[in-house]
């Protein structure tokens, strides 16, 4: 049998899916194969019930992927904190549905890689992280100095900045206190500064000193930052640097007209990075929809904010690229992409396969696509309930 046409046995995709009716999904965690139960046992939709019983299933994986999930319910959770696997009760440690009392019990496990889960657990009990922020192991420690909760008493404690990993981690981190982030923007490594510029809760006065750096992708990551200081952004378009015109682009609070006219920009990165834009104008979004670049054309199908019209006009774009992201686009509606499931190209139809907004009709008409990725793709994310039975039961057969 040609490889395109196979067969190959759904299930696995079946009990992935987010989308998937409770029932199936509790079919599929009774299933024979372990590699069927551990997907099912990892499905935010497996009943408390279900997750209840692969809390004692034989495979290692299965007990794992339940204590991964975070509709576990507290009680599974705790039987499997005291599994015979590290693997299964460092999943349990960085789960964040785990009671922080059960955090603090694993924070004195004998195997590093359970103490580290639980130091980056954000349920983690802040005394219990302070001991862990002075944890024999490296890792550990980087662990406690990545946690979004973390106050800055744990943060100071578990910070060595003689070691370049932890200022890399620590510049990253949301709850990183005010002077750190001063300290590291002239960390002498361009990583860390980067790693400042992404850090969401950089200060604009920060962002401002990054933007001035000397190195290009330190400045460019600051440029992209919403919140570094408007005025660096308004003033960028007229750099005769393209990289910079590319970053300002890609920045959603870009002005409007400033946006439209890097829209039309000789540099086709440039237009890209505008035309992915959300903030983008409607006449912007027109201007880039007839752009030369498919590469510019297929920014703008991902684009969430291209208003219908033009999405439209896309949906029928000769490049197979561009269609494809139209038909990956959350914001594609039922009438894109009815006629996107008869396209010449897989990649395309997978699309409309895996779009939760596919209606019934367009996804039953998928279930006789001859390519296999396509199958695959509508197993992995149709909600409808009648495809995804009709998937189940011919994988059963």
């Amino acid at each position: 049998m040609n490889a395109g046409t196979a067969s190959p046995d759904l299930r696995p995709l079946l009990a992935t899916n987010p989308h998937a009716p409770a029932g199936l999904i509790a079919e599929l965690g009774h299933c024979a194969l372990p590699r069927v139960r551990a997907a099912a046992a990892a499905n935010p939709s497996a009943t408390p019930d279900l997750l209840a019983k692969l809390t004692a299933d034989e495979d290692a994986m299965v007990r794992r992927c339940v204590a991964a999930n975070w509709a576990c319910p507290p009680e599974c959770l705790t039987r499997l904190s005291y599994d015979d696997g590290h693997w299964i009760r460092v999943a349990v440690a960085a789960n964040p549905g785990t009671e922080p009392g059960v955090v603090e019990l694993l924070a004195v496990d004998d195997v590093d890689l359970v103490r580290g889960a639980a130091a980056g657990n954000p349920r983690c009990p802040q005394p219990v992280l302070l001991g862990l922020a002075a944890d024999r192991d490296r890792r550990v420690r980087d662990c406690a100095v990545q946690n979004p909760e973390a106050s800055a008493d744990v943060l100071v404690k578990a910070y060595r900045p003689v070691l370049f990993a932890c200022r890399l981690l620590m510049a990253g981190n949301p709850a990183a206190p005010l002077a750190l982030l001063e300290e590291l923007i002239g960390d002498p490594y361009a990583a860390v500064r980067v790693a400042v510029a992404r850090n969401r809760l950089t200060p604009p006065l920060l962002l401002g000193k990054l933007a001035a750096d000397e190195d290009q992708m330190v400045k460019t990551t600051a440029l992209r930052h919403p919140s570094v200081p408007y005025g660096l952004v308004a003033h960028t378009p007229a750099s005769q640097n393209p990289v910079l015109r590319r970053a300002v682009a890609g920045n959603p609070i870009c002005p409007p007209r400033q946006l439209t006219t890097l829209a039309a920009d000789t540099e086709p990165d440039v237009r890209r990075a505008a035309a992915a834009n959300p903030s983008l104008t409607v006449g912007g979004a027109f201007l880039l929809a007839g752009d030369g670049e498919a590469a510019v054309r297929a920014a703008l199908a991902g684009n969430r904010s291209v208003p219908f019209p033009v999405l439209a006009v896309l949906a029928a774009d000769g490049e197979a690229l561009v269609r494809q992201r139209v038909a990956f686009n959350a914001a594609a509606s039922p009438a894109l992409l009815d006629p996107l499931a008869d396209d010449g190209e897989p990649l395309v139809r997978g699309g409309v396969a895996r779009h939760p907004a596919a209606t019934a009709a367009t996804h039953r008409r998928l279930l006789a696509d001859a390519v296999t990725a396509v199958r695959e793709a509508l197993a992995g994310g149709s909600r409808h309930e009648d495809v995804l039975t009709e998937l189940a039961a011919a994988a059963a057969e």
